[in-house]
């Protein structure tokens, strides 16, 4: 009896052994099980981190290339008006200079009516006083008397308006009376009063040569 039950205490310290080591075996695999799922929750934490951020960088990429397109757009645009400034502005310089050549052409035609104007009015003058003049003569004609200017208070020709000197000598017209230098009184004539062809100046010669045309 004491042998049975010597036996059964050996038998329930090896099962006691066994269920220790299958215990110890499931400590140790429940421990690995664990290690296994933190390294598999670390592993799905990494993938998910992973697929978050190249769904990130796929976002930015695909912003990237839109801001690339729209910059290009951006960019065309801007070349097309930097030509059309371009266009505008050769125009700007081709008007500019025909407005400046337009306005030098109004200043010459200007200053050409102002000269225009001024010999009018000279023409004007000297007509009235040829005019003034011719019925002066004719007057003294009429009346067969001339009126001599003073030698000593004329000092240039009545004509040409030079200065009289030691060459330019003074001459008496014999038709109207004032002075003149010879060049300017070169011309002989017969009158009313004279028997014989005298010096008369140029302006009384054209008229005394029509008045006897006429005449005739």
């Amino acid at each position: 009896m004491s042998e049975t039950i010597q036996k059964m205490d050996e038998k329930c310290k090896e099962m006691d052994g066994v269920r220790s080591g299958a215990e110890e075996k499931v400590r140790i695999l429940g421990a690995e099980a664990a290690e296994r799922e933190a390294r598999t929750n670390g592993v799905e934490r990494e993938l998910r981190l992973e697929r978050e951020w190249r769904t990130s960088l796929q976002e930015t990429s695909i912003c990237n290339t839109e801001k690339i397109s729209q910059l290009h757009q951006e960019i065309d645009q801007l070349k097309r008006v930097s030509e059309r400034y371009l266009t505008l502005q050769e125009e700007y310089y081709a008007l500019k200079e025909v407005c400046s050549e337009q306005e030098r052409t109004l200043e010459e035609l200007g200053g050409q009516l102002s000269t225009a104007k001024l010999a009018a009015v000279e023409l004007r003058e000297a007509a009235d006083n040829a005019q003034q003049q011719q019925q002066q003569q004719q007057s003294a004609l009429q009346e067969g008397s001339v009126t001599w200017a003073n030698d000593r208070m004329v000092t240039q020709c009545k004509g040409c308006s030079r200065e009289f000197n030691m060459t330019r000598r003074k001459h008496h017209c014999r038709n109207c009376g004032n002075i003149f230098c010879n060049a300017c009184s070169d011309n002989t004539t017969v009158l009313p009063n004279s028997a014989k062809p005298v010096r008369v100046c140029d302006e009384c010669y054209v008229f005394l040569v029509s008045r006897y045309s006429v005449a005739r």
